[in-house]
């Protein structure tokens, strides 16, 4: 049996994903082992961040237009 070795960046590969591409990556690489579960501490960091984002949740009205478009410009830097 012959075999053929092919060069490829994996930088291009990923740049080229699409978001729910990369998730579906992840997902296997996590259910294959490869990607390590969160610590406690990393997990508690999470658990407050939730938290304190939830809290936005419903609550736009409390908000002032600055605080508004403040938190739309970090989410639109975050996810673009």
């Amino acid at each position: 049996m012959s075999f053929i070795s092919i060069d490829v960046d994996i930088d291009d590969i990923i740049s080229n994903m699409g978001s729910y591409d990369k998730q579906m990556m992840v997902d296997e690489l996590y259910a294959d082992g490869y990607i390590a579960k969160k610590d406690d501490e990393a997990r508690s960091m999470d658990d407050e961040w939730n938290a304190q984002v939830h809290k936005l949740f419903n609550n736009k009205w409390r908000l002032s237009k600055e605080d508004e478009e403040t938190i739309l410009k970090i989410a639109n830097k975050i996810v673009c």
